[in-house]
């Protein structure tokens, strides 16, 4: 059997380790040496990407605070039908609280990322369409069905299909529509959707099509007005109501 380390073997291995970490230590104190104008840098750019995450929150909830305010000012006039007063808001508005009211569409400029612009949109191209300015409304129309707001979304195909139905493009017109009834819950709204779609398809010439959904509209009711309107555009195509 081995015989027990001497003291001098045990001091010879304490200095090893001793030594060893110390070259460690010397090896970390030396990298930090060589590149503390690196980390320092790169310490500075973390504090100044998460005082720009904050400032970017504090940003859009101010943003969404001045959206609201601005479109509650000015939606009265839009509700109302008053269309170029509320696109445009021109100096004869009162003020409110000493404020210049702002029209729709310098909300939308300022504010279309947030929640009230995206709805600030949708007025704009309802209010375009009732002025007969067609081109303008599908344009807004256009940019609120990226909107992440399911009515809005709604909104914005149900436009676009009528702007297209106008423009006589009918398959573009019936797509949107249908796109329009797959976010509408409400039943005789998404009825009213459905025949729109069905008789532009009937339109175009696509008489199986047509049939299809003039069928869907049955199937989903059994009753009522649309559901009678179905059925006489399934025998105005020549085929027989089961």
């Amino acid at each position: 059997m081995k015989s027990k380390q001497t003291l001098e073997e045990l001091n010879a291995e304490n200095e090893t380790t001793t030594l060893d970490n110390s070259s460690e230590a010397g090896g970390v104190n030396a990298f930090i040496q060589k590149n503390w104008k690196t980390i320092i840098i790169l310490s500075a750019a973390v504090i100044v990407l998460i005082g720009l995450i904050y400032l970017f929150q504090a940003n859009s909830k101010q943003n969404e605070y001045n959206a609201s305010k601005y479109l509650a000012r000015i939606e009265t006039y839009f509700l109302e039908g008053r269309y170029e007063d509320a696109l445009y808001a021109p100096d004869s508005l009162p003020l409110i609280r000493k404020e210049k009211v702002k029209g729709l569409i310098k909300i939308v400029e300022e504010y279309g990322s947030t929640k009230a612009g995206d709805r600030a949109s949708l007025y704009t191209a309802d209010a375009f369409y009732q002025l007969g300015k067609y081109a303008e409304a599908k344009t807004y129309y256009e940019k609120v069905i990226s909107s992440k707001i399911p009515d809005i979304k709604l909104g914005g195909y149900a436009g676009l299909g009528a702007c297209n139905e106008r423009d006589g493009k009918l398959e573009d017109a019936a797509a949107n529509y249908l796109k329009a009834v797959e976010l509408i819950s409400e039943e005789g709204l998404k009825l009213r959707y459905m025949y729109f779609a069905g008789l532009c398809t009937e339109k175009t010439g696509k008489k199986d099509e047509a049939i299809k959904i003039y069928r869907d509209i049955i199937n989903y009711n059994k009753f009522g007005e649309f559901n009678n309107m179905a059925k006489a555009g399934i025998v105005r195509l020549g085929d027989v109501i089961e």
